[in-house]
């Protein structure tokens, strides 16, 4: 089975960077019922949980996503639906946590999750996607997030899969006036991740921040389209994107500042850095800056490199072997991402597999 154009650039660049958008063969798989899933904790005063369904309104068109062909397999045949309402003037407390397990029994998952967080409502909502370690699978997911007035709402994706998980997934969230909405992506496993994250900042006042992590290993293909539509006025954004890459990994990088008519005093930056830990490892990154508006700000930079011999020297002679020296600096790079997760038990699975796939 062939995908072509997947994660297209919102704006075309010349056909020899070879970063327009990503084509990956992969083996077909029936999608079949998915059972192994649970929510974190299952009741919360102010918080409902219930059944997408097909027909529903809140199954909004997405502009970007991985592609038009894996939005409508979501929209049209997933196998796990789910809404997750924040009542208005509702302060959760509780971090709600939703577990997807793959297992040879549910090796394949589509699922598609809405998000709807109400006026003065505050959340922190993690869905983890973990997997058998040698599992053949295929994963296709779309996440929307609605974030009323005022809201104050953090999303984590957070990618454990094995790295024969074939990954794809698609992320969008509207921001309204003086909301904030905190995405972050941790994209660690599968053989092959495209992922793509847009946030529409409609509201004045808006804020919209993308932080994110990946580790490439192997001949992996990571291919990551994150984009700000900015549209209030003084609304504020950030893409914070950190990675490493060993063996012969491939990773493409699009971050876009997109500044509508109407997006006055508004501020944006990016910012994507990617240590080579291999000379066949390939980084390939493309920050744009569109703007249709005056008096704004926006700021890009993108970089890699390999670890910082002098680092590694200092730790070193501290009697910290190599391998060791080399994962402590990766961490400490990744460290203030993965820090904002704000689930202690998860963050330690997290810093655990990044020390599995780099040792």
């Amino acid at each position: 089975m062939r995908f072509d154009n997947l994660n297209k650039i919102p704006v075309r660049t010349a056909v020899i960077q070879e970063v327009n958008d990503i084509s990956l063969n992969i083996s077909e798989f029936k999608i079949n019922e998915f059972n192994n899933f649970n929510i974190e904790p299952l009741k919360e005063n102010g918080v409902e949980i219930k059944s997408l369904e097909h027909n529903s309104e809140l199954l909004k068109d997405l502009k970007y996503g991985v592609s038009k062909e894996l939005l409508e397999e979501v929209d049209k045949n997933f196998t796990n639906g789910i809404v997750l309402e924040i009542a208005d003037n509702i302060d959760v407390k509780e971090n709600i946590v939703l577990n997807f397990n793959m297992d040879s029994n549910n090796n394949t998952l589509v699922d598609n999750i809405v998000i709807v967080a109400g006026k003065d409502s505050k959340a922190n909502i993690i869905i983890k996607y973990s997997s058998d370690k040698d599992l053949d699978g295929y994963h296709n997911g779309v996440l929307r997030v609605f974030a009323k007035d005022n809201a104050n709402i953090k999303v984590s994706k957070v990618n454990l899969l094995g790295k024969n998980i074939k990954n794809f997934d698609s992320n969008m969230s509207e921001v309204g006036e003086n909301a904030t909405v905190d995405f972050i992506g941790i994209d660690l496993g599968g053989n092959s991740t495209v992922t793509n994250y847009e946030a529409i900042l409609n509201g004045n006042k808006s804020k919209a921040d993308a932080s994110a992590i990946y580790v490439g290993s192997d001949n992996e293909k990571i291919d990551m389209n994150y984009v700000m539509t900015i549209k209030g006025e003084k609304v504020n954004t950030n893409i914070n994107v950190k990675g490493a890459l060993k063996d012969k990994a491939l990773k493409n990088f699009k971050g876009t500042l997109d500044f509508k008519k109407g997006a006055k005093k508004s501020k944006g930056a990016e910012e994507e850095y990617c240590m080579l830990l291999s000379e066949k490892a390939r980084s390939r990154s493309v920050p744009l800056l569109l703007c249709e508006e005056e008096d704004v700000s926006g700021e890009h930079a993108a970089a890699s490199g390999t670890i910082d011999e002098n680092k590694l020297f200092y730790l070193m002679s501290r009697g910290i072997s190599y391998e060791e020296a080399r994962i402590l600096i990766i961490n400490a790079a990744f460290n203030p991402i993965i820090d904002k997760i704000g689930s202690e038990h998860i963050e330690n699975e997290i810093v655990s597999y990044i020390k599995e796939v780099l040792a």
